[in-house]
């Protein structure tokens, strides 16, 4: 009966350690990645406006099999969508310099995302590429936040990369 009770009483003492600690962390992350592009500013506008183009250099989308995949018409602007089985991918806002992304996973994982371009002095265009990610209180979710940048950042830093490619590439 003691070692029951100890038990009980340790993993107690140790989820009220975890939920402070969890405290600690935000309840918010912004993760965020930024590659320059020497493309004309039309093009870039296209590849990402586009999301037709997206699985041409987006590694989300071009690594993720994603079957039943249905796109609005046209699949540029504020409401048009990426939807399939495994992802529902909407634009929310639209404007010259940005593009703000609705992501919903179908393992009901919610987060925001996007895209700003930055018109530089000289012959390049850097872009960058953002995810938003909000967090319950739970101490699970909270301590999550320590492999979110180490899962998501090297695709962004990919996709950046293909996506310069990809720009650079074709004429």
């Amino acid at each position: 009966m003691r070692i029951i009770k100890f038990l009980f009483i340790s993993v107690l003492v140790l989820f009220g350690v975890l939920t402070a600690l969890s405290l600690l962390f935000p309840s918010r992350l912004r993760m965020s990645r930024a590659i320059n592009v020497a493309a004309r500013r039309e093009k870039i506008d296209a590849a990402i406006g586009d999301l037709h183009q997206w699985e041409h250099w987006n590694r989300f989308i071009a690594a993720t099999p994603l079957t039943n995949r249905s796109f609005s018409t046209p699949s540029t602007g504020v409401g048009a969508f990426l939807h399939s089985d495994q992802l529902r991918l909407t634009v929310m806002g639209a404007t010259p310099d940005s593009i703000a992304l609705d992501w919903i996973l179908s393992n009901g994982k919610h987060f925001e995302g996007g895209f700003n371009i930055l018109q530089n002095g000289g012959d390049s265009i850097t872009v960058q590429s953002w995810f938003d990610f909000h967090f319950r209180w739970y101490p699970w979710e909270k301590l999550g936040i320590l492999v979110y940048d180490r899962n998501f950042g090297p695709v962004m830093e990919g996709s950046l990369s293909d996506l310069k490619q990809y720009l650079e590439k074709s004429p």
